[in-house]
């Protein structure tokens, strides 16, 4: 079915149409995600049907993404918006992109480990200095969303030590294992809540459970105006009843599909770019959702919380932390001692 345009949009798709008719690439994910197998075709045919043929083409994540764009300002590409705003953060980069859409679905933080007394993301961020963290390998979307946490919650999980901090090359589903091998272990991974993901199933078969990643200084992060995260309840297994553990609260971040910066496209190609870009906003976000597939069911089972919600979980995480953080001073004010007399020893010798 054809979309109806106004009288600017067919003005602008005119100008568009008059460039040269060969595909120009849109960047997404790996070959099996949701970026490249769902939501960047639907918006290719789109572009197609305008007469402006793109092509879906895999690559690592947001961050290569943003590298291939920045290299070519014509193109366009997925991300999550938190390593978006991670990876234009100084001026200079700021300047280089533009957002085309934002917010047409979300991809959600999830923490799993087999730690008991870890149930709250308050617990988490206390004890982060005594954990081994697992995540995919770097330069994926788990990896940079694991350093923005780092770099907004710095008396959190900020203090993880580096050394405590292992990229797994066999991605999700090994760093999920290889932190559910152990009671000091937590994997961080981001994806979309679909609770037929096999992934989910890994979790409960190896004896994880979810920690919600819900604090102030995630839900407050904002950039360009809009918020970086919301506080979501999402279904992570289905069943004829709500049993205990089948939904976490957790903090989730839209994807957005951005291009170069208007100034920096080449003069003879700019006003046919941005364009292209004006009739890319107005598409409708059910033009570009995948219609009939488990990504689209999984969405709809997924609610943002109220304000009221929220604030209770905010609260029942802070109390958490408040609680874990004398006995982590504790523990590290008896280790300080034994710390001082081994430096010693060493120097002696």
């Amino acid at each position: 079915m054809r979309l109806a345009f106004t009288a600017p949009i067919l003005v602008a798709l005119t100008s568009a149409l008059s460039t040269p008719a060969h595909a120009t690439r849109i960047h997404t994910g790996g070959e099996t995600g949701a970026y490249h197998r769902d939501f960047c075709p639907a918006l290719a045919r789109e572009l197609t049907t305008m007469g402006q043929p793109h092509t879906c083409t895999p690559s690592s994540g947001t961050r290569e993404n943003l590298e291939r764009v920045r290299t070519n300002p014509k193109e366009f590409g997925f991300g999550q918006l938190d390593v978006y705003a991670l990876e234009t953060s100084s001026g200079a980069a700021a300047s280089s992109f533009q957002v085309v859409r934002s917010d047409d679905a979300r991809e959600c933080v999830f923490a799993v480990t087999r730690n008991k007394e870890i149930n709250s993301y308050g617990e988490l961020a206390a004890y982060a200095s005594s954990m081994r963290f697992f995540l995919p390998p770097q330069g994926s979307g788990s990896a940079g969303t694991f350093q923005f946490l780092r770099s907004v919650d710095r008396n959190g999980i900020g203090r993880a030590v580096n050394s405590s901090v292992n990229f797994v090359a066999g991605g999700t589903d090994d760093a999920i294992r290889a932190a559910l091998n152990r009671d000091d272990g937590v994997a961080f991974f981001v994806q979309y809540p679909d609770p037929d993901n096999e992934r989910f199933k890994l979790v409960r078969d190896l004896g994880g459970h979810f920690v919600p990643v819900i604090d102030r200084s995630i839900l407050n992060q904002t950039v360009g105006g809009n918020s970086v995260y919301s506080a979501q309840d999402t279904r992570i297994q289905n069943g004829r009843r709500m049993e205990m553990g089948s939904r976490v609260t957790t903090a989730c971040t839209p994807i957005v599909l951005f291009t170069g910066a208007t100034n920096r496209v080449p003069q003879a190609d700019r006003r046919a770019h941005q364009d292209l870009v004006t009739s890319m906003k107005s598409l409708s976000t059910d033009t570009i959702l995948p219609k009939t597939t488990p990504l689209r069911q999984a969405m709809q089972r997924t609610r943002e919380l109220t304000a009221e919600g929220r604030e209770r979980f905010l609260a029942y995480s802070h109390r958490a932390r408040d609680r874990a953080l004398p006995f982590i001073e504790r523990m590290i004010e008896r280790a300080a001692p034994r710390l001082t007399s081994a430096s010693g020893s060493d120097t002696q010798d």
